[in-house]
């Protein structure tokens, strides 16, 4: 057999069956061949079914790396075609963040003023805060509330003398009839309190024989639109507080016009 004849034999046991690679001697005759080929000086004249057969072998070789490559690339666990190529997951709506805290309210009868969110509306409080409450429709209220979920997301501030209690006392009494069963230390406006935790955003503070009750109401029937305001944003309003106890408003008095 002719030396070509056993170079076409090699490829195409190679192709077929052949491991992935070539034996060396196999290796040795394709090298001493392709150097044999260098050093002659006159290539030619090449047979049309030789070229054609180099051809498609060529062509095979190409194929079998190509569709090796691409099922290593399908493989579990494989990495794929390199980082960045994955699809892309698409992120979900973005929540809106509450409005800016660019207005002002100073309750005539609490003796509080705070900053709370540009578009609210505010509802002032027509009459001291007596025994009850305070609830959202209580007249003894003051209340900053969306306009759109209105009752469910809404701010109460009430304010009343603690009487014989402490400032402990009356703080504990307000914290404990909200439900709040854990509290946390705070301090608004120099006023020394607690605030509810766990998710229970009620404030109680006491200063000058006066007691500050605000708080932070959102509804669980729309926790989406409600999701913004949450602790860190009712500290944010907190930290605008500033309390005037001289000039709240007590049973027996009319409010100051």
């Amino acid at each position: 057999m002719s030396a070509p004849r056993d170079l076409d034999g090699l490829l195409t046991t190679f192709l077929k069956e052949g491991p992935l690679e070539l034996p060396d001697p196999s290796y040795d005759q394709v090298r001493d061949r392709m150097d044999h080929t260098r050093q002659r000086t006159f290539i030619g004249p090449w047979r049309t079914s030789d070229m054609n057969r180099y051809l498609k072998l060529g062509l095979a070789a190409a194929a079998v790396v190509v569709v090796a490559v691409i099922g290593y690339n399908l493989l579990p666990g494989s990495a794929g075609p390199g980082p960045g190529a994955g699809p892309t997951a698409t992120p979900g709506p973005s929540v809106a963040s509450p409005p800016p805290l660019t207005q002002t309210f100073t309750s005539t009868v609490h003796g509080i003023s705070v900053s709370y969110p540009a578009g609210w509306i505010a509802r002032a409080a027509t009459e001291p805060w007596g025994p009850e409450g305070p609830n959202f429709s209580d007249p003894f209220v003051d209340v900053l509330y969306d306009p759109v979920l209105e009752g469910n997301l809404h701010l109460r501030i009430a304010s009343q003398p603690i009487g014989e209690s402490t400032p402990d006392e009356w703080v504990a009494e307000q914290l404990a009839g909200d439900g709040c069963s854990t509290t946390e230390p705070i301090t608004i406006d120099g006023a020394t309190g607690l605030i509810g935790a766990n998710d229970c955003n009620t404030v109680a503070v006491a200063t000058a024989g006066r007691g500050y009750w605000i708080l932070l109401h959102t509804s669980p029937d729309d926790p989406s639109a409600v999701a913004p305001y949450d602790r860190a944003w009712f500290e944010e309003v907190l930290a605008t507080v500033q309390l005037h106890p001289e000039d709240a408003v007590d049973s027996g008095a009319s409010p100051s016009p």
